[in-house]
Formats: C-alpha cells, sequence, structure tokens
C-alpha cells in the first residue's frame, strides 16, 4: 500500500470477506505498525474527527482524542475496529437495566500501537488519562452516519438519538 486510497481498498476488501473482524483486525495490525507511513497518507485535519470513507458496508474514520476529556456515552449500532498508533484511550462500558439506567460493566485501557473491538450493541463512553493526544483509526462495519445510535446526558442519564452537536456539547474533564 503507498496510499490513503489503497488502505480504503484493502479496508474494502477485509470487510467484505467471510470474516470481516478478523480481515479488518489483520490489516488495522499492519497498518498501525507502519505509524510514521499511515500519518504521511492521513489528511491534516483541525477537526478531532475527520470521515476518510463512508458506504453501506464501512465506515472509516480517523479520530483524535485530547487528554483530559470524557465524552458521554454513546452506541454504535455496529462492530467497531480500532487500531491505536499513538497514545492511549480509555472506553468504559456499559449495560443498559431495565428500568434504563445505565451501569458501568468494565473498563479497557488500550496503549498505542493496539487493536481493540467493541460489539454491535456495545455502549461506552472514551476519555484519555494520558499526556498526548492519542490517535487511531476506526473502522465501522456499516454505514455510521445513517445508523440509528444512542446518545446518554452524561447528567441526567437521559437517551436520545445520537447527535454529533450534542455529542461534543456533552463531553467534560475527566476525573483522574
Amino acid at each position: 500500500m503507498q496510499s490513503l486510497n489503497d488502505l480504503i481498498a484493502a479496508s474494502l476488501e477485509a470487510a467484505r470477506s467471510a470474516q470481516p473482524i478478523v480481515s479488518l483486525t489483520r490489516l488495522m495490525e499492519k497498518t498501525i505498525s507502519q505509524k510514521e507511513w499511515l500519518k504521511q497518507i492521513l489528511p491534516e485535519a483541525e477537526e478531532d474527527e475527520t470521515l476518510l470513507y463512508l458506504s453501506d458496508e464501512l465506515t472509516i474514520y480517523s479520530i483524535k482524542l485530547t487528554p483530559g476529556v470524557l465524552y458521554p456515552p454513546h452506541s454504535h449500532g455496529m462492530p467497531v475496529v480500532i487500531g491505536f498508533y499513538e497514545g492511549c484511550e480509555t472506553s468504559l462500558i456499559f449495560e443498559q437495566e431495565s428500568g434504563g439506567n445505565l451501569r458501568q460493566i468494565d473498563r479497557i485501557d488500550f496503549d498505542a500501537p493496539c487493536v481493540g473491538h467493541l460489539e454491535k450493541d456495545a455502549i461506552h463512553c472514551i476519555t484519555n488519562y494520558g499526556e498526548i493526544t492519542s490517535r487511531a483509526i476506526h473502522y465501522y462495519l456499516g454505514d455510521l452516519v445513517s445508523e440509528p445510535r444512542s446518545l446518554w446526558n452524561p447528567d441526567s442519564m437521559e437517551v436520545m438519538p445520537f447527535d454529533n452537536g450534542k455529542y461534543f456539547e456533552y463531553a467534560k474533564p475527566n476525573s483522574i
């Protein structure tokens, strides 16, 4: 692979395979092992989230996570493969109880370089407890932009349809 287009083509091929999670994980492991190349082919962006590719079968984002910010609980409605190539990220995993409340059931700490996964029905919030901005490539197995998803207000824990503006509005300092 020599370009972002090559990475996208290889990603689509992996997503269309008989075992897309396995294939995307292998591709991600190879990709993040070439951190400098990856940083060269990714577009320069001020935004924390840069959409690289979108189709019905695969969405690819480049995501930066600033240290000290806790993003609110949310769902994706599809499996996710994440390749961390710089920094660290913590994912707090929740389950929704019968009354609608969220209860934290797990905490997963990712230190680059590594590959992580989230199941289709995962509810999580993310933060960066490190000292540098984390960087990762996210593969969503579907059209993330059109997928009906949920977002929880971190103060009231009221659930609502996912809204990107509210997602960033509800972000607050993490407490370490």
